[in-house]
C-alpha cells in the first residue's frame, strides 16, 4: 500500500498578552502563510527525510509565519500525482522531482516550472556539470541534490558464512548462487516491479560488454540499433543469470520497499541500487549487526568484456523545482536557496545521502560513505543520464516493461532487443 503522509508544523512569533484574545488569534491566523511541498521521501524519522525536516525547522525559524505542509509518496506514485496536479494546476510550491527529459521536460514545456538564476546557485558548491542536467533552452529549471552512483551493497557476514568472496566479475555473482541458496540466502535483490533498476542494470551490462557508455545513446538517437550484437549479448547475460537464480524468486513483483527490506533483514547477500541508499548504514529500522557488516562494491566486470570496474554508471538527481504558478514564489525561492546551502553538510553528517555538492569527509564517516567517495574518485568514465531517461516517456514505459518480460523469461533476448529497437525508432519520430 502506498503510504501517504502529511506533515505539517506551525511556528508563530511570540505574541503579547492581547494576542490571546479572539482578535489577536484572528490576526495571527491571517498572517500565516502555507508553503506546500511534495516529494518522494515518506519516511521522515530517519535518513533523507529527517534531513529535510531539519532544513524545514531552520526555514521556519527564519520565517515564523510559515506553515510547511508536505505531501509524500513513493517514486512511481509521486510521478503520477505530479501529472494529475499539473493538469489541475494544483502543483505544490516546492517540488522534489527528477531532471530527466521524460519527466521534467513536459512540465517545462507546459510552463509549470519557474526558471532559476544560474549564478545564484553556482555559488553553493555544486560539482562540475551537476546543474547542467536541469537546463532546458538555456535556462536553469531546478537544482540537483544528490550524486547518484549505481553500485552493489553487500553484507560481508553473509558472504563469510557462505564461504563466498566478494565478486569481481559477473561470473562470480552467478557462481555464488548455489552457496548462498544452501544457506537459504538470496544472492542479489533489487526492485524488479518498477522496472527502472533493471533498465539501469542493462545499461551497465552493455557497458561491461562494449567498454563504452555511448552505445545506448547511439541506439536511442538511431546511429545504431538495439538489435546489434552487443545489445543482444547483454540481454543474454542478464536472462541467463536470472535463470541461474541470482535474484529473488518474486523479482518482477518485488517493489522498492520489499527488496530493500529483504536485504536489511539479512535475508539477501547483495542489493543492487544507487548511492542514495548509503543511509542503510545508519538506518535504525535495521539491526546493528546488519549495519556493522554493510559494505559497497563497484558493479562487476564481465569476463572477456571491454568495460572496466572504474567505468561508473552515475548521474545527478534528487532534484527540486519551483511551481511557476505558485502564489508564494518568492518564499519558495528562499526555501530552495536555504536547501542548497544546508543540505550537503546535513546530509553528509547524517550519512543520509551522497550530495551533488562538495562535502568534507570526516573520521566518523561510515564504511559505506568512505567507499562511495572512493568509488566516485576512482571513476575513469561516467554514464550521465541513463538510457531509460534519454528518450520519450513512452519509450521509458516500453523499456521498463520489456525488462520485466526479459527477466521473467517471457521474451527471448532477440525478441527483447527487436521490440526495444522498434520503440526507439518510434520515439525518434515523435
Amino acid at each position: 500500500m502506498i503510504k501517504k503522509i502529511i506533515l505539517a508544523s506551525l511556528c508563530l512569533a511570540l505574541l503579547s498578552g492581547a494576542a490571546f484574545a479572539a482578535g489577536g488569534a484572528d490576526k495571527a491566523a491571517a498572517e500565516t502563510v502555507v508553503l506546500k511541498m511534495g516529494d518522494n521521501i515518506p519516511d521522515r524519522a530517519a535518513g533523507w527525510g529527517a534531513v529535510i525536516e531539519k532544513i524545514n525547522a531552520d526555514f521556519k525559524a527564519l520565517h515564523p509565519q510559515v506553515q510547511i505542509v508536505t505531501e509524500s509518496y513513493q517514486d512511481q506514485a509521486w510521478q503520477e500525482k505530479v501529472k494529475i496536479y499539473a493538469t489541475a494546476n494544483q502543483l505544490p510550491d516546492v517540488i522534489k522531482y527528477w531532471s530527466f527529459s521524460t519527466l521534467l521536460k513536459p512540465l517545462v514545456d507546459g510552463n509549470f516550472v519557474e526558471p532559476l538564476d544560474m549564478a545564484t546557485f553556482q555559488k553553493f558548491g555544486y560539482m562540475a556539470g551537476s546543474l547542467e542536467g536541469n537546463v532546458y533552452n538555456g535556462k536553469l529549471y531546478g537544482i540537483p541534490v544528490s550524486g547518484d552512483l549505481w553500485v552493489i551493497y553487500v553484507n560481508k557476514k553473509l558472504f563469510a558464512d557462505a564461504g563466498v568472496a566478494l565478486p569481481a566479475t559477473w561470473e562470480d555473482v552467478v557462481a555464488s548462487v548455489p552457496k548462498f541458496k544452501a544457506k537459504n540466502i538470496v544472492p542479489l535483490v533489487t526492485d524488479g516491479k518498477d522496472g527502472w533498476p533493471l533498465s539501469i542494470m542493462y545499461d551497465n551490462v552493455i557497458q561491461r560488454v562494449t567498454g563504452s557508455f555511448a552505445n545506448v545513446d547511439a541506439a536511442i538517437t538511431r546511429k545504431a540499433k538495439f538489435t546489434d550484437s552487443e545489445f543482444v549479448q547483454a540481454a543474454k547475460y542478464i536472462q541467463t543469470a536470472v535463470k541461474a537464480g541470482i535474484f529473488q524468486a518474486d523479482l518482477v513483483t518485488s517493489d522498492y520497499g520489499a527488496s530493500r527490506n529483504l536485504f536489511g533483514q539479512e535475508r539477501a547477500a547483495m542489493y543492487l541500487m544507487g548511492s542514495w541508499e548509503m543511509g542503510l548504514a545508519v538506518d535504525p529500522n535495521f539491526s546493528q549487526a546488519f549495519r556493522d557488516n554493510l559494505d559497497v562494491i563497484k558493479f562487476p566486470v564481465i569476463a572477456g568484456g571491454k568495460g572496466k570496474a572504474d567505468d561508473l554508471v552515475a548521474w545527478f538527481g534528487g532534484n527540486y523545482i519551483l511551481n511557476a504558478k505558485s502564489k508564494n514564489k518568492a518564499l519558495a525561492l528562499e526555501y530552495l536557496k536555504l536547501y542548497a546551502e544546508k543540505f550537503p553538510a546535513y546530509a553528509w553528517d547524517a550519512q543520509a545521502a551522497f550530495p551533488a555538492q562538495k562535502v568534507t569527509p570526516k573520521a566518523t564517516d561510515t564504511i559505506v560513505a568512505k567507499k562511495l567517495l572512493q568509488i566516485a574518485a576512482e571513476a575513469k568514465t561516467t554514464s550521465g543520464t541513463t538510457g531509460l531517461d534519454r528518450s520519450t516517456a513512452a519509450f521509458k514505459e516500453v523499456h521498463q516493461d520489456l525488462m520485466r518480460q526479459l527477466v521473467a523469461g517471457i521474451v527471448t533476448p532477440e525478441a527483447f532487443c527487436a521490440q526495444l529497437d522498434a520503440a526507439a525508432e518510434k520515439a525518434s519520430k515523435e
